[in-house]
């Protein structure tokens, strides 16, 4: 099976990473909601500044031209008064063309559309009849009119706004009008640029024929617009705002409305790209802003990613020695101050106390005999190593039961290990605690007893054998049993040295007639 190799990261690392991933993530989709409303409230701005500056200026407008009218209607009373004299005709077209800037031009028509008089030379001709679709529109509805745009007889793009003449009877007896030349700054390009409120705003007026009468860049005005959607409504009678691609295919946001009084439509634009111009820097103060809140939401992370880290990164270094005699100390060490941890702890405290009661049982297992119980060869051996190093004085019995092989023949093994069994306990009941008894070999035994003088040990010796010799193995009767004693001293400093001399007195005993302890050369 093949095994997955852990990523390179620690615990503390891949909840920070996770967190800040997470952080950033949030932070980026925030931001992104925060561009599409500051825009959407950009344009929603954009779209109502324009709606209301394109109804104010049609307003002035319509404010403009029913005070044109309202200065017509009065010289209108005048001429109806006067109709037959000359000299008044004449006077009065003078003063409304001097005293009224509104209208480069002035003309007083008979009801047959023939000019009586007008302030501008190139009208003033005797009998000239006006054919233009403006004075014949004047002339047949008899009521206050604004015409659309027309080339006039001395060639000017104009705007023709008449008032009719009917004295107190009621006859209608001709027109006096006032004719606004577009294509030179006059009245009616001061009542729209005096309200522009803010740069980039473009204005334009167009009338029923879709001519535009104004617009910021004077080559355009007479020009012809093509369907325009702004233009339309504006016309219908509508107005608002709304996004829009100009002629040029620039996205505009712009706001329309009809000029009261006259079938035009004005519309105040402004390109989209300039409306939002402030979102940017909208946008990088955010960010601004957040940095500060940033950092200190860095560092609060960082700090509650450490705290919640660290005791699963002390829990995994303590997982990686649990077999070593302080862990249990190291876990109990460990601040589980959450419930997760403090599970995991609780669950490797009993893992911990379970491995080391089987470590401990192995390793009883590994360091005493089966059989007996008592320690075996390797314990031993490491008891003596012990010793050497500190170079403590110790004194070794080297115990071997009397023709053993006899019980083996006789009774067979399994009575054989039942009378080793036997002599073990005698072994166990008179050591000492700071003794240790051993199984070396057959019904070989060992006593290793540290501190402990050449006639104390051979007097623990004599006691041994008499109760081995006093009591009854089960099913072999009586036994008994030889002892070498030994002590260490300069001539035996070694273990291997101690434990032959002990042997040979024990092959002593053995030779003298067995059932005694030797413990000095003879």
């Amino acid at each position: 099976m093949k095994r997955t190799r852990p990523l390179p990261l620690d615990l503390r690392g891949l909840i920070l990473f996770f967190v800040v991933l997470s952080v950033l993530a949030t932070l980026c989709n925030s931001l992104i909601v925060a561009y599409r409303v500051q825009r959407d409230a950009l344009i929603h701005s954009a779209l109502e500044a324009n709606s209301a500056y394109a109804a104010k200026v049609a307003s002035s407008m319509g404010v403009f031209l029913d005070s044109t009218h309202s200065r017509l209607k009065y010289s209108a009373e005048i001429l109806a008064a006067h109709w037959d004299d000359p000299l008044v005709l004449m006077a009065e077209s003078s003063r409304l063309r001097t005293q009224d800037s509104d209208f480069n031009s002035i003309a007083i028509l008979d009801a047959s559309g023939k000019v009586l008089q007008a302030s501008s030379p190139a009208l003033r001709v005797d009998g000239l009849k006006l054919a233009s679709e403006a004075a014949q529109q004047a002339l047949k509805q008899r009521r206050p009119l604004i015409s659309p745009a027309y080339v006039s007889v001395a060639g000017h793009l104009v705007v023709f706004i008449s008032q009719p003449i009917i004295n107190s009877s009621g006859q209608f007896l001709g027109v006096v009008g006032g004719a606004v030349y577009l294509q030179e700054k006059g009245a009616l390009h001061t009542v729209i640029s005096n309200h522009f409120h803010h740069e980039g705003t473009q204005v334009f007026v167009v009338d029923v024929n879709h001519r535009i009468l104004y617009h910021p860049n004077p080559k355009r005005i007479g020009e012809v617009l093509k369907s325009n959607l702004l233009v339309e409504s504006a016309l219908r009678g509508g107005s608002g705002a709304m996004a829009i691609s100009n002629s040029q295919g620039i996205p505009m946001l712009a706001g329309y409305a009809q000029v009261p009084d006259a079938q035009w439509a004005l519309v105040a634009q402004q390109p989209r790209d300039l409306a939002l111009a402030p979102l940017g820097p909208l946008m990088l103060e955010m960010i601004v802003g957040v940095i500060p809140a940033g950092i200190a939401g860095f560092g609060l992370i960082l700090a509650g990613t450490v705290l919640i880290a660290r005791p699963l990164r002390q829990l995994s270094a303590a997982a990686n020695q649990l077999a070593a005699p302080d862990t249990t100390a190291q876990l109990l060490r460990v601040h589980a101050w959450y419930r997760d941890v403090s599970a995991i702890r609780q669950a490797m405290l009993t893992g911990v106390q379970l491995l080391q009661q089987r470590l401990g049982r192995l390793s009883h297992e590994a360091q005493s005999d089966p059989l007996t119980g008592l320690a075996n060869r390797r314990a031993m051996t490491t008891l003596l190593d012990m010793l050497a190093q500190t170079e403590q004085s110790y004194s070794v019995l080297a115990l071997d039961i009397d023709h053993f092989k006899r019980v083996n023949d006789t009774y067979g093994h399994d009575v054989g290990d039942l009378a080793l069994k036997h002599v073990a306990e005698i072994l166990k009941k008179n050591s000492r605690a700071s003794d240790l008894a051993c199984r070396t070999g057959g019904e070989e035994f060992t006593l290793v007893m540290p501190d402990t003088p050449i006639e104390v040990a051979r007097s623990i010796a004599e006691r041994i054998r008499e109760n081995v010799a006093a009591s009854e193995a089960p099913q072999a009767g009586k036994l008994t049993i030889s002892i070498g004693v030994a002590l260490r001293n300069d001539t035996t400093s070694t273990p291997d040295a101690l434990l032959k001399l002990a042997d040979e007195r024990l092959y002593r005993a053995k030779q003298n007639g067995r059932n005694q302890v030797i413990a000095h050369n003879v």
